[in-house]
């Protein structure tokens, strides 16, 4: 069975609602097993037991939050270990101008340098959505989450999951 982690600091509660949300779109891929765990329980040992790991932070100054920059820090102590697996980032801001694409490009910079399969948000996503153009590099959301952002979550979790799940069935085979 593949399996993911899903885990995000939110000092408001904001970026761990959209958290939870990438975790519901996730866990409806059939055989996928998904974690949504709070950033506090988390180390970055716990990455190496996951085929997919799912990132995300507040936008501060355009970068991620320090607390959540120490964590990715810590992975230099799992360096090789990462290699392979997918990746994917998202981030909320207060602002539709406040560094979300900064952000998520930190964080999809540590993944690269892991070695690990990045996951955007797709322009066109597999559910047709037209709405939603998608974020290029991961999903943002700003100011108060409301419906649509909490969808996107969700479509955002069941995109990665899937590619998450054909990656484990190519290695199974």
């Amino acid at each position: 069975m593949a399996s993911i982690l899903v885990t995000c600091y939110s000092r408001t509660g904001k970026t761990k609602l959209l958290a939870e949300a990438i975790g519901r779109g996730a866990a409806e891929v059939a055989g996928m097993n998904v974690d949504v765990l709070a950033f506090n329980r988390v180390t970055a040992s716990d990455f190496v037991r996951y085929d997919g790991i799912i990132l995300g932070s507040p936008v501060y100054f355009g970068g991620v939050a320090s607390e959540f920059k120490e964590l990715i820090d810590d992975t230099t102590f799992v360096r090789g270990k990462l290699c392979g697996k997918v990746g994917a980032a998202f981030t909320t801001a207060g602002d539709r101008t406040g560094g979300k694409e900064t952000a998520i490009l930190s964080i999809v910079q540590a993944m690269l340098i892991h070695g690990m399969i990045v996951v955007g948000d797709p322009i066109a996503n597999s559910e047709g959505n037209e709405e939603h153009s998608g974020g290029h590099y991961g999903l943002a959301a700003d100011g108060q989450l409301n419906e649509t952002d909490i969808e996107h979550g969700v479509n955002f979790g069941r995109y990665v999951a899937k590619i998450v799940a054909r990656m484990a069935e190519e290695k199974s085979v």
